[in-house]
């Protein structure tokens, strides 16, 4: 019979415990002597008298008690009293060496030594990025890397774990100008202050920040203004509860059909009903696109717009198109005024409740001349080369959420069209943390954009709940894109995904880890290592990850604290992990004797009837015994005649023994 006790390496395998423990006996006994030769000599200069030199001929006098020889006129009352302070010395030295050691070497199956110690880490470090950085950026040319100020060098994701006992934290790891980001953490776990904020506070350029909380323009604002920069809040719904400050001419960035088409998409992204989306979408974009043109081509405005929507038998924008050269528009315009009446409705319904912001006077006086003209306007191609933040604040998917994403979208292409003008990259780079993405700051070809906006010196940050919202929004083969096309990927606390942590899982690899295994027969007991190959974070671990964290300290705490090594509380509430819990009958090591897992305890309704002998009705008497060895001996017999599942959980009816007995009390 053998029994594997888990992946915990003896530390001295091969049967060599008790020669190393001989070994450190002796050591023991010979710094022993040398530190009471020490105290001799210590006394002897304080009193004036004499000392032995340190050799065979020292040690027995003191064992024979010739401390005359040993000693000559040195009392030996303060040859005693040193030597104890020495001794007691040299223990608490060794204790706290040993304890630091111990802190030091991780345990066997640690994922963070196994992260830590990957070469590939390091071109994620200070150095690597900051190199990265001068050949990325013109005006970082002939600086020199180790001296860079982190904000220069890159994005910072974060702190490398280094391995050991406790979590210590090492270098600080970064995203360089050229990465674009992903990040999936779920709600209430961090997203905006170990995410959003910093990387806000650290860009060197330009930002654009999606939010739907007050909590990231308040945190950064300010520090973004004192830097020289200007803060331009778009806040329709008023989270803020500050008056608007400026507004943004809609129309004005449409020349063409396909800049159109990308307005109109951000509307019809935002229609609740997928139904009626993917069945009217592409016509509602159409016809949304063939009437932003419109009045972009006029001198008409949003407020016209929403009015055409009312009125499908307009004839007003054919006209307005026709006259514009968009003669494809128009004919266009005009086959779906003349269509079915069903199909009509359907189309112009859907494009109605896509654009329902045009509804609203609070949103429109964001993107519509103001009647007095005394605000100024936002020009994204001079926000483009300058060091202001754009905050785009709504709440999820409210009528402004098109708008937010109709904004961001177009301040980045005119960064990229500024990347064009100076070369192919734009330098100080633009960094874009779209929090909340899925839910106000929905644009359509966001996946396809992830592929070269790193190359332009836009830097994408979109934070998600989870990976199933952005599948919601892109689709299953968009959202597979969009992971593909980001170069870093950022997983924090409370990713319920299986598939996700399996995938995770998967990508980060496996290790060897040692196992120990205990062999018993013929009344002898047979100690084996060996080495067993698994993930370095197992789809739980990944689950298991704390608020604020994104790293795999968190699995080694949970190694820690799963139940078969309990953790319990220190005297000052702490965690004490030098004492697991442990109850009579189990294995010191926390774990059950026989290797089971424990179960959670059941409740009184669903208890077992027990008899009187204190086990449950029907069980064997041996199942019961108080006898450690001799619930080893019953280990796989089997109970063939009983007609219910195996008490471990698993399929066979038989109720093979498969897990071992139970613990001894019947439990």
């Amino acid at each position: 019979m053998s029994r594997t006790l888990g992946p915990r390496p003896p530390l001295a395998s091969g049967g060599t415990a008790g020669a190393w423990l001989a070994l450190a006996g002796c050591w023991a006994l010979a710094t022993a002597g040398w530190l009471f030769w020490a105290a001799a000599r210590v006394a002897a200069w304080m009193t004036g008298g004499t000392a032995e030199p340190f050799g065979e001929k020292f040690i027995a006098d003191v064992l024979h008690g010739r401390t005359w020889r040993a000693w000559p006129h040195t009392p030996t009352v303060a040859v005693a009293v040193i030597a104890v302070v020495l001794i007691a010395g040299a223990a608490v030295l060794a204790a706290v060496t040993g304890r630091a050691i111990g802190r030091r070497r991780p345990p066997a199956g640690d994922p963070v030594a196994a992260l830590a110690r990957n070469p590939r880490m390091r071109a994620l470090t200070h150095q690597a990025a900051a190199r990265a950085a001068v050949g990325l950026r013109r005006s970082l040319s002939g600086h020199d890397p180790r001296l860079m100020d982190p904000a220069q060098a890159g994005l910072a994701l974060g702190r490398l774990m280094r391995p050991g006992r406790r979590a210590v934290t090492g270098p600080v790891v970064y995203a360089s100008w050229e990465d674009t980001v992903v990040a999936v953490m779920a709600p209430r776990s961090g997203k905006t202050t170990s995410q959003a904020i910093p990387f806000v506070l650290s860009a060197p350029g330009a930002v654009i920040a999606t939010s739907n909380k007050s909590d990231l323009w308040a945190a950064t604002a300010a520090l973004r203004t004192a830097n020289g920069g200007r803060a331009w809040l778009f806040d329709p719904q008023r989270i803020t509860q500050q008056p608007q400050a400026w507004w943004w001419d809609l129309l004005h960035c449409l020349r063409t059909v396909e800049d159109a088409h990308r307005l109109a998409g951000h509307f019809v992204l935002t229609v609740a009903d997928e139904h009626r989306r993917d069945l009217w979408g592409p016509a509602a974009q159409d016809l949304l696109a063939a009437l932003l043109l419109a009045a972009a081509s006029s001198a008409h405005t949003l407020h016209d717009v929403a009015g055409w929507l009312n009125e499908p038998a307009v004839p007003t924008p054919i006209e307005l198109l026709a006259d514009a050269g968009f003669a494809a528009m128009a004919a266009s315009l005009r086959g779906a005024q003349n269509g079915a009446a069903e199909t009509r409705d359907g189309i112009y319904q859907t494009a109605r409740t896509g654009a329902r912001a045009m509804t609203d006077p609070d949103i429109m006086a964001w993107v519509t001349p103001p009647p007095h003209g005394e605000l100024p306007v936002f020009d994204p191609g001079g926000f483009a080369a300058s060091v202001d933040t754009l905050y785009l604040l709504s709440k999820s998917r409210s009528a402004a959420a098109p708008l937010i994403a109709a904004l961001s979208d177009t301040a980045m292409r005119a960064a990229e069209r500024r990347a064009e003008r100076l070369g192919g990259r734009l330098d100080p780079p633009l960094v874009v943390p779209l929090d909340e993405a899925a839910n106000i700051c929905r644009i359509a070809d966001l996946p396809d954009l992830y592929s070269h906006l790193g190359s332009r010196g836009i830097i994408p940050v979109t934070i998600l709940q989870s990976y199933e919202q952005g599948v919601t929004v892109w689709g299953e083969h968009g959202m597979a894109a969009l992971w593909g096309a980001a170069t870093k990927k950022v997983i924090g606390a409370g990713v319920d995904s299986p598939r996700l942590a399996r995938d995770l899982a998967t990508l980060v690899g496996q290790h060897d880890v040692p196992v120990r295994t205990l062999s018993y027969g013929d009344g002898r007991a047979s100690e084996s290592v060996s080495l067993r190959r698994q993930d370095i974070l197992e789809p739980a671990a990944i689950r298991a990850l704390p608020p604020g964290g994104r790293s795999a300290a968190r699995y080694r705490d949970q190694a820690r604290a799963h139940p078969s090594h309990p953790v319990v509380r220190g005297p000052a509430g702490r965690r004490d992990h030098r004492r697991p819990a442990r109850r009579p009958g189990t294995d010191p090591r926390g774990g059950d004797p026989l290797g089971r897992r424990r179960r959670p305890p059941r409740s009184p309704a669903s208890a077992p009837h027990r008899s009187a002998a204190g086990r449950p009705a029907g069980r064997p008497a041996f199942l019961g015994a108080r006898d450690d060895r001799a619930r080893l001996l019953t280990r796989g017999r089997r109970r063939r005649n009983a007609s219910g599942p195996c008490r471990c959980g698993c399929a066979d009816r038989r109720w093979v023994t498969c897990c071992g007995p139970v613990r001894r009390g019947g439990t």
